[in-house]
């Protein structure tokens, strides 16, 4: 019989803060950034360099923020990824958990760790990419 981990409340309510604070301030930024989009598009079928003008000034930097956020998110799901790898335990020694669960070990603990290390690298890579391909359209426009 696996013995349950027991869940830390205070970083269950972290966690949530986190949580809803990202979705606050997403929601926001969508609701901000929609009338943007919307004068850009009819922009765009109208005055090209006034389009590419709005897009470097209004959207180009919340792109650049959410591309900072997804490296930063990536990395350290890189990061404990390859530690859970590396020590061959699932949850790390000495992490907060949100939620009760059992303690993997071995073989399962290091491929959860090597998706997760995986996982981590493509979810800061993608975004960079993404970025580095909008920046060099943005340059040849």
């Amino acid at each position: 019989m696996q013995d349950l981990l027991p869940a830390d409340p205070r970083s269950r309510r972290l966690a949530l803060v986190v949580w809803v604070a990202g979705a606050v301030a997403g929601t926001i930024a969508v609701w901000y950034l929609s009338s943007y989009l919307e004068t850009l598009t009819e922009l765009g079928r109208t005055d090209r360099t006034a389009a590419l003008a709005l897009f470097r000034s209004r959207v180009l930097p919340a792109l650049i923020v959410v591309v900072l956020v997804a490296v930063v998110s990536g990395a350290l799901l890189l990061r404990q990824g390859l530690q859970i790898y590396r020590t061959g335990e699932l949850p790390a020694s000495g992490a907060a958990l949100i939620g009760a669960g059992p303690r993997r070990t071995g073989p399962a603990a290091r491929a959860i760790g090597a998706v997760l290390a995986g996982t981590g690298f493509l979810l800061a890579a993608v975004p960079l990419a993404i970025l580095s391909l909008v920046l060099w359209m943005l340059r040849n426009a």
